[in-house]
């Protein structure tokens, strides 16, 4: 028995070693094809799904040229070379440095410092500046100048000791984070304590007192707003009071000479320090996010080889939560909210309850109304609230204006307005920026009708020259008379000029302006008991007489087209929906109407309708006639080169197009659009900008990328510098045509409607009209160049917070004079033929599913013909249903919502009809692009697709054919083995052998 066991023992031993020879080489091969097949699959769908996203991240393109024309370049560098192109960039960016930074105080002439001055910087910005903001108008900066660096090369000498305890001392632990692309909470100051100071980096400061420089720095970005609810960002923290406090000890002690401090922040420190001066500050800069080279401007500032001449672009305060938009600057829930019943990120609400009295509109009128007493306004103190004015910034030397004059050009409906500017100072040349502001009659009818007046808007502007001491310049500029229409929501519906007295003034800031106008009123110091804090000059005021109400002549767009109430559903009080009604902050009773608390809305039916994904209802369409779709007409986009866009040429192109073809230009557009054949269409390439094209983000490209990384907008803006902004636009139009980016994101033109915005740095100012007309210059500078711009984000993306759905309720007047019109001035005079859709919501509805919002307004009051393109497809609310219905054409989509959810209305004429629209949108931007260059009449467009998804496709079909292989080999090799396998005896078992 015992022997039979062991023989069998022997005999399955043998059995199985001669099978695992016979099978394994195949079973390994199946296993490892398996493996590696498996492995493959989801990284095909991964790459298939966001094929975009990896080429705009590790490059490569999806269209190849066959044939292409060399001679076919339609839009050409300005640039001999890339260093040329370079070097350029780097002295414009400082140049706008040096003519953005703005001087804010500078007690006994501080500054300019001593030659070779040795001084001490202090806080740990100072080694570590803010460049730039945050998230996807993030810049690389990384081979920037430092400010010590940059002080050293104009001269001075920076104590090294105190530097290197911020920089690799036991002050570097203290140093800023570094931010993720997108923010989910905002920024925490991180001082270094006092205590951790040694002695020995104390007493360094002696040697090096010639002037102690302090940075305070702030930074934001995409994701998240300025943290002001449980702690000010804006206001200084324990260790930089701790810090300025010591530092104003050592003054006192005699080791430092001069306090100067830097705000390095494109938003407005709160800045109540300064208010008593309680740190003995010498002399103050905002300097704003420098860019790549700015610091250098800075130092020469600070070294008197340059004079200050920026002009601040925002009110700064010392209270920033007396702003009336601070108590509505909180996402609040709808009441009534319960999961299910809406989305979830439909479920918050803002209200811009402060109408048109955003910044300056708000303080200066407030100041007129006190002087004047008038409008209910309080026993207010104007110097309680504002530090230094909007349009305010000091200088090395004095201007004196004079000989002010202004005459109607009724031909072109313009006031031409003329100021001799004089350089009244002995020592330093310098510029001067000259403001024209105007009033407009608060009248009977305004109260009736809830129009609001600002005291003062800013409506022209203009830049000297450097004027040398005592020289003179006489600035000539223009006032569109349109500018001084105010939107009447309540009663015509449309822009109105009251009957009466309108002002206009030269003046070196908003609160100059208002004195002027005072002044001309008849208004002084003394009899206004000091409710006017300085006599204004009404030499420089000027008045006109419009002799009666007019509804009619600005009732009809530059463009040619009726002007009407569009965004009612927007509006609280004329939303059907609601019964819930606000009171928007009005001067005529400034303390009963200034907000209190936030309004709680109510969830209505309607509301609850209104605020689904998807609106599309087919019933509220005619029937339509499905358009012709795979034509054989032989036309190629090259042939719409320079056509109109009505130009009945297009039709035989769109008639071209497939039901795919458009799903794919539409839907499929994250940084890039693809490819079509069918009508030879190149794919183009498209990338961020708000402050210079975003050479950070594109990886695969840096080794070739160059891109000038300019100062953060408001900096820009601060120039009050229309030529600047001119050269900006070139130079990034040229950086867009080396990189091969057709497409902008940008410039960024929403609002500060609140110091703590956290893409500030991507917007221009509080101001709708100068953010416009500067942005106007830089835009029609970048299209030049054959580079589409879209502006981000329209509209009312002034908040990071819940920016996902947030639900905006705004009157019309608040947003046409406001946040709509720094996108007007750019699209009506710089061609911006293109926008990027905020994810807001105009009330209830997204804002790209509003057909008011982007044809009614966008499209046929301003004349946009171009592309419309979504911000990142990031939830189903944005749409492609919607979107394409409202005039959208293209969706920013990382995910496939929309290419997903078009395909499922492929028999819908309405939908399809709307599609072609949008195709022919896309497709009209393009031809008039760069994306054309080295496309002739006889190129071929071939669509690739992307390589490294075609390389992991083709691994799949050779490890997935393999693995199909292994396996029958396996298993047939298997079956073989038993059919063939011979038992031979015990003894022989050695031996044995398969014939398998």
């Amino acid at each position: 028995m015992n022997e039979t066991k062991q023989e069998k023992k022997v005999r399955k031993k043998a059995y199985r070693k001669a099978r695992r020879k016979a099978t394994r080489p195949w079973k390994g091969l199946t296993f490892f094809s398996g493996i590696i097949s498996i492995v493959l699959i989801p990284i095909l769908v991964f790459l298939s799904m966001f094929d975009n996203t990896v080429a705009a991240f590790v490059g490569g393109s999806f269209w190849k040229l066959k044939n292409e024309d060399k001679n076919a370049v339609y839009y050409e560098s300005d640039f001999e070379t890339t260093e040329e192109m370079n070097q350029y960039g780097l002295e414009l960016c400082e140049t706008v440095e040096e003519e953005g930074a703005a001087l804010l105080m500078n007690e006994n002439n501080a500054l300019p410092l001593e030659k070779g001055a040795k001084v001490s910087c202090f806080s740990n910005s100072s080694v570590n500046l803010v460049y730039g903001g945050t998230g996807s108008g993030n810049i690389d900066a990384s081979s920037a100048d430092t400010l010590k660096t940059a002080l050293e090369k104009s001269g001075f000498e920076v104590n090294k000791k105190l530097w290197n305890f911020y920089s690799k001392g036991e002050g570097s632990k203290y140093a800023r984070k570094t931010a993720g692309m997108v923010a989910e909470e905002g920024e925490k100051t991180t001082e270094v304590p006092w205590n951790v100071y040694t002695d020995d980096v104390k007493d360094s400061v002696a040697s090096y007192g010639d002037a102690a420089i302090v940075v305070l720095s702030r930074i934001g970005g995409e994701g998240a707003d300025l943290d002001f609810k449980e702690t000010n960002y804006l206001a200084l923290d324990d260790n930089e009071k701790e810090m300025l406090q010591n530092v104003a000890e050592m003054k006192k002690a005699g080791q430092v000479k001069k306090i100067v401090v830097l705000i390095n922040s494109a938003n407005t420190l709160q800045v109540d320090f300064l208010k008593n001066n309680e740190y003995d500050v010498d002399a103050c800069m905002w300097i704003g996010d420098v860019g790549i080279s700015g610091i250098n401007a800075v130092a020469e500032i600070l070294a008197g080889n340059v004079t200050p001449s920026g002009s601040l672009v925002d009110t700064y305060l010392y209270d920033n939560f007396s702003a009336p938009a601070m108590m509505n600057f909180v996402p609040t829930v709808y009441e009534g909210y319960e999961e299910g019943i809406i989305p979830e990120h439909a479920k918050t609400y803002m209200i811009y309850q402060e109408g048109i009295y955003v910044g300056y509109k708000y303080y200066e009128t407030r100041y007129e109304d006190y002087v004047m007493q008038s409008g209910n306004s309080g026993a207010y103190e104007y110097h309680d609230d504002v530090a230094y004015p909007f349009g305010y910034g000091m200088s090395y030397t004095d201007f004196k204006y004079s000989d002010l004059k202004v005459s109607y050009n009724k031909e072109k409906d313009v006031f031409e307005v003329s100021v001799k500017v004089t350089n009244t100072g002995k020592e330093y040349s310098g510029k001067e920026t000259v403001q024209v502001y105007f009033q407009s009659p608060y009248t009977a009818y305004d109260i009736e009708n809830g129009v609001e007046k600002s005291s003062v808007a800013l409506c022209g502007f203009g830049k000297t020259e450097i004027l040398a001491p005592g020289a003179s310049e006489t600035l000539n500029m223009t006032v569109d008379r349109r500018e001084l229409a105010s939107y009447d929501t309540y009663g015509a519906g449309t822009y109105i000029l009251d009957e009466g007295d309108y002002y206009l003034t030269v003046a070196t800031d908003a609160h100059n302006a208002v004195n002027n106008i005072l002044a001309a009123k008849g208004y002084t110091v003394d009899n206004t008991d000091g409710r006017m804090d300085t006599d204004g000059n009404s030499s420089l005021t000027y008045k006109y007489n419009n002799p009666k109400f007019d509804s009619t002549t600005y009732a009809v767009s530059a463009n040619g087209t009726e002007i009407k109430n569009q965004l009612s559903d927007a509006d609280i009080n004329l939303y059907g929906g609601t019964e819930d009604e606000i009171t928007y902050v009005s001067r005529n009773d400034w303390e009963g109407t200034l907000p209190q608390s936030i309004l709680k809305m109510k969830l209505t039916e309607q509301m609850i309708e209104d605020l689904q994904d998807v609106q599309y209802d087919p019933d509220d369409y005619e029937e339509a006639k499905m358009p012709t779709m795979k034509a054989k007409n032989g036309k190629k986009l090259v042939d719409m080169i320079g056509l109109s866009y009505d130009d009945e040429a297009w039709d035989e192109l769109l008639d071209q197009l497939s039901f795919k073809d458009m799903v794919s230009l539409i839907g499929d557009s994250f940084h890039w659009t693809m490819p079509l054949e069918s009508v030879q269409a190149p794919g183009t390439r498209d990338e961020n900008g708000p402050q210079g094209l975003t050479a950070s983000l594109i990886a695969s490209d840096k080794t070739e990328m160059d891109a000038t990384a300019f100062t953060s907008e408001d900096v820009m803006a601060a120039t009050f510098n229309r030529d600047l902004m001119t050269e900006i636009g070139k130079v990034i139009g040229n950086n867009c045509l080396k990189a091969g980016v057709s497409i902008l994101y940008g410039p960024g033109n929403n609002i500060h409607r609140t110091p703590y915005g956290g893409r500030n740095f991507e917007y221009y100012s509080e101001d709708g009209f100068l953010s416009g007309e500067m942005s106007a210059y830089e835009v029609a500078a970048i299209e030049e160049k054959g580079v589409g711009v879209v502006m981000k984000h329209f509209a009312l993306n002034d908040s990071e917070q819940d920016r996902i759905g947030l639900g905006v309720w705004v009157n019309e007047q608040a947003a046409r004079e406001i946040y709509l019109k720094a996108f007007q001035a750019p699209v009506e005079k710089g061609n911006a033929n293109g926008v990027m859709i905020a994810y807001t919501r105009w009330g209830c509805i997204w804002s790209g599913g509003s057909k008011p919002l982007v044809t009614g307004i966008l499209r046929e009051e301003w004349g946009c013909d171009g592309l419309i393109i979504t911000d990142n497809v990031l939830t189903t609310y944005v749409n492609g249903v919607d979107g394409v219905l409202a005039g959208v054409s293209t969706f920013d989509a990382m995910l496939p919502y929309v290419t997903k959810q078009l395909p499922d209305y492929k028999n819908d004429a309405v939908i399809v009809n709307a599609m072609r629209e949008a195709c022919h949108r896309n497709l009209y931007a393009i031809a008039n692009s760069s994306g054309m260059n080295g496309i002739g009449k006889d190129t071929e467009i071939k669509d690739t697709g992307l390589l490294v998804v075609d390389v992991v496709r083709t691994l799949l079909i050779v490890f997935g054919a393999l693995f199909v292989l292994s396996l029958v080999m396996w298993i047939t090799r298997k079956r073989r083995f038993k059919k063939n396998y011979v038992y031979a005896p015990v003894v022989e078992s050695a031996e044995k052998k398969s014939e398998a």
